[in-house]
């Protein structure tokens, strides 16, 4: 008899390396569930892309694939961590885009582009072009190189983000924007402690608020 070791609860690919659920939400008579993913490393250390699970009842799921690979200048090392929103009937998507520049840099400080991306699908698996909504210079200054994870949320007529970040002398940090569109943000207000580490990653807004 075949020993079936694979999961029978949880999502679990084919093949490769699962991490960060990400961009959970009911769509178009389905939940997906998008999530950081190595199709060819069962390790992680091969580049970031996002994979795809979909259902209809939340028992029953069909894996798609990778949906997201890091193909452009601004995700080419790494499709990292991010959300969905639900606008209309289109399915909005945020992501940071990570790019290690070549050289003599610590990665920290210098040397990394950390993008904030949105693309869009009307299937919950074609994805649009995509679009950097904000940059390493649209962070404070006082911003290390890491600042990823982006969660967005509509709240009081008006789309929120939260971000998680390092700054310069090693601090947690968390940075919260707004938008109309989805599109242009404006930062609103920026959190930080002194004693809950060094770096916060994948925020979320119901403990961030």
């Amino acid at each position: 008899m075949k020993n079936d070791l694979r999961q029978q609860l949880h999502l679990e690919p084919q093949s490769g390396w699962l991490n960060d659920p990400n961009g959970l939400c009911f769509f178009k008579g389905r939940y997906h569930v998008y999530f950081q993913y190595a199709p060819g490393s069962a390790d992680g250390s091969g580049k970031k892309c996002w994979g795809h699970f979909q259902s209809r009842d939340m028992i029953s799921w069909e894996f798609t694939g990778t949906v997201l690979f890091p193909d452009s200048p601004d995700d080419a090392d790494g499709v990292f961590s991010g959300s969905a929103v639900v606008r209309g009937d289109t399915l909005y998507l945020f992501y940071t885009g990570n790019v290690e520049q070549q050289g003599d840099f610590d990665l920290i400080t210098t040397g990394r582009g950390a993008n904030t991306i949105l693309v869009t699908t009307k299937d919950g698996v074609t994805m649009s072009e995509k679009k950097v909504v904000l940059r390493n210079s649209d962070y404070p200054g006082y911003c290390s190189c890491h600042v990823r994870d982006p969660k967005v949320w509509e709240q009081d007529g008006r789309y929120r983000m939260v971000l998680g970040a390092r700054t310069l002398d090693d601090k947690d940090c968390v940075l919260f924007y707004s938008s109309r569109d989805l599109e242009c943000w404006k930062l609103e207000k920026q959190v930080r402690t002194d004693d809950l580490g060094y770096m916060w990653e994948c925020p979320d807004d119901n403990k961030c608020r």
